[in-house]
């Protein structure tokens, strides 16, 4: 089996990318990918307007901040209503900021071709070394974050929160996501389980600055979707 370029649609969420999102979308299409969707998720700065520019996106904005979860379950009810209009058949959800890298996306399309029966393959940092500058403390809660998962689903995986993965549009007609923080990266883990979903792994590389460290989970936002996934899990 042979993945062709134009069956792979890109998930983006954007949320205040105005200054970072123009050279990701233009790694995308220089790589030969044709299809993007970009969920703004109710940006205040020029995301918009950035986007326009690009007139071959498909483009769906929230009228107001919703978070992660709501954003990617936005942009995953789009394929479901229009997956056969566009002719894809597999979804990449990859980050607005650069974090992510399209030249590892190969090994994903291989994955696939070499086993078609999976339902999805996830991005991981830690599978081997990889060029991936993970501050300490940073590492060490996705650590934890990997115990807390399994704990919840059942699943073990080596990077439980990474937001790189290529799935089969069949899979994402399955997984419903109704949590809207950052709660959801667990939650989508748990649906895999749910939805007996075939999975496998695969290195990427993750390139972190100061304004995506800034920006990413801190204490305080950990211990919320720690409390969230509990109260969900037991006694929602």
């Amino acid at each position: 089996m042979t993945i062709n370029k134009d069956e792979i649609i890109f998930l983006i969420r954007a949320y205040n990318e105005a200054t970072r999102i123009t050279p990701v979308i233009e790694s995308i299409f220089q790589a030969g990918y044709t299809h993007i969707l970009v969920v703004d998720d109710g940006s205040k700065d020029n995301t918009l307007e950035i986007l326009a520019k690009f007139p071959s996106l498909h483009v769906v904005h929230h009228p107001f901040n919703r978070w992660g979860g709501a954003a990617l379950e936005t942009g995953f009810e789009y394929m479901r209503r229009n997956a056969c209009i566009l002719g894809v058949t597999y979804v990449v959800t990859f980050d607005a900021d650069g974090q992510h890298h399209i030249e590892d996306l190969p090994v994903f399309i291989k994955v696939f071709e070499k086993d078609p029966t999976l339902d999805l393959v996830l991005g991981s940092r830690f599978i081997v070394k990889t060029h991936t500058n993970v501050p300490f403390f940073r590492r060490l809660t996705l650590f934890w974050g990997q115990f807390f998962t399994f704990f919840i689903s059942g699943v073990w995986l080596t990077d439980a929160h990474n937001g790189y993965r290529m799935m089969k549009i069949e899979t994402v007609n399955k997984i419903r996501l109704t949590m809207d923080g950052m709660e959801y990266g667990s939650e989508f883990v748990d649906e895999m389980r749910h939805q007996k979903c075939r999975f496998a792994e695969v290195p990427v590389n993750v390139t972190y600055t100061e304004d995506t460290l800034a920006k990413g989970q801190h204490l305080g936002g950990v211990w919320r979707i720690v409390t969230k996934m509990l109260w969900k899990k037991f006694f929602n």
